[in-house]
């Protein structure tokens, strides 16, 4: 038995039901299933004149199912004991995403917000304290990565598989921009323009000062040849701090018009 597996044990004898015993006890398991492979790594350009710099180690990570099965039934049982802490049901969330298993990942964020929907008690975190934001806003920013970790991947798949991670957060959270701006990536990715733009708008009227929002929008109506509203968004680009570059990145694309 390790010196790990020690502190778990008695950490479980003194107080079974501490739902950061569950915490500790699937971080520990996390570590034990990652893999670590070093492979060959890929020769650097040289540079005239200056030494030959020294290849870039590589790593690639991957995780032993077995005990990442063992890890999310870990984070099972402490969701039963403590139902109100979001942190387990994200992480649980997210060890399904690091082994690629979507069907549950997108079960475990439905049994969440289905969970307070059906009157939970306030959601808690790390440690069990309050959410260090409003649950309108925090909730729909902790599951927002799983849709935009799978818009990153090539092909149809990824976009089917955070589609419905995306209407989610539309349908729990309409007064949140994040649900309205996802779906609009997705549309994007498809090429369905009209329909990205028409999201990118409501996630406008909520979010008025986010540039991702705002950038989508000045493209979009570049596309559908809506100069005046492609100027107006461009202006507002340039209005919000750090927005300059990005207004700036339209110029050429504003003169075809």
């Amino acid at each position: 038995m390790t010196a790990a597996e020690k502190v778990l044990a008695e950490w479980e004898k003194a107080t079974p039901k501490d739902p950061d015993l569950y915490v500790a006890r699937f971080n520990f398991l996390l570590n034990k299933a990652t893999r670590r492979t070093p492979v060959p790594a890929a020769p650097v350009a040289a540079v005239a004149g200056a030494p030959t710099p020294a290849p870039r180690p590589q790593v690639v990570i991957s995780y032993d199912p077995a005990t990442m099965a063992q890890a999310a039934a870990t984070l099972k049982q402490g969701i039963a004991l403590a139902p109100e802490r979001l942190d387990m049901r994200m992480g649980l969330a997210k060890s399904y995403e690091m082994v690629g298993q979507p069907g549950p990942l997108l079960q475990t964020i439905r049994e969440t917000l289905e969970a307070r929907k059906n009157g939970g008690k306030p959601w808690l975190w790390r440690d069990g304290v309050p959410l260090p934001g409003p649950e309108n806003a925090f909730v729909p920013a902790a599951i927002e990565p799983f849709a935009s970790n799978y818009w990153k991947q090539p092909g149809d798949k990824g976009l089917e598989n955070g589609r419905p991670i995306a209407e989610l957060m539309e349908q729990y959270f309409p007064q949140n921009s994040l649900g309205y701006f996802n779906m609009g990536v997705y549309y994007a990715h498809l090429h369905k323009t009209q329909e990205s733009y028409e999201k990118m708008q409501q996630a406008d009227a909520l979010d008025p000062n986010d540039i991702s929002t705002l950038m989508n929008l000045t493209r979009m109506a570049i596309e559908l040849k809506e100069k005046d509203k492609a100027a107006a968004y461009q202006a507002r680009l340039r209005k919000l701090p750090n927005g300059g570059p990005a207004a700036d990145s339209f110029a050429s694309a504003m003169q075809k018009l």
